[in-house]
């Protein structure tokens, strides 16, 4: 059910409020209702190297609600990135680094929510394809 003030935090803001804080205050003060992406915990969780990322990780999987994207979104993101390859002469390596971005802009933008992210150049080549709300931070 969609919904104006659902958020999903992108890896790359989790990552800046583990390791700098930034941004702890911006999302405590909001009137966010977070969700978090299975996509941004599996790129959290395989990015982790010490005890205290980890339990990181499973904390948001404990506290937060998961969404995760369905098997049309894995197809739509694949026509996505087909386009965005031919178009831009990306390789194999690009194209697999935008894949999981477009997964969480594809399931954001199908509940509603706004994604949170400090990874503008992604998301807005993703935009270029298919509307979804987001906020650069």
């Amino acid at each position: 059910m969609p919904t104006g003030n659902l958020a999903v935090l992108d890896t790359s803001v989790y990552i800046e409020i583990f390791r700098t804080g930034r941004f702890t205050l911006d999302v405590l003060r909001s009137t966010w209702i977070v969700r978090c992406s299975s996509v941004v915990l599996h790129e959290l969780r395989r990015g982790a190297r010490t005890t205290l990322e980890r339990q990181f990780v499973n904390e948001l999987v404990r506290k937060v609600r998961i969404i995760t994207p369905t098997e049309r979104h894995w197809l739509e993101s694949a026509e996505i990135l087909s386009v965005i390859g031919r178009k831009k002469g990306f390789g194999h390596n690009k194209l697999n680094a935008l894949a999981l971005d477009a997964l969480i802009a594809l399931s954001v933008r199908e509940i509603g929510a706004t994604l949170i992210t400090c990874n503008r150049k992604d998301f807005e080549e993703i935009r270029r394809h298919r509307a979804f709300k987001v906020l650069y931070w």
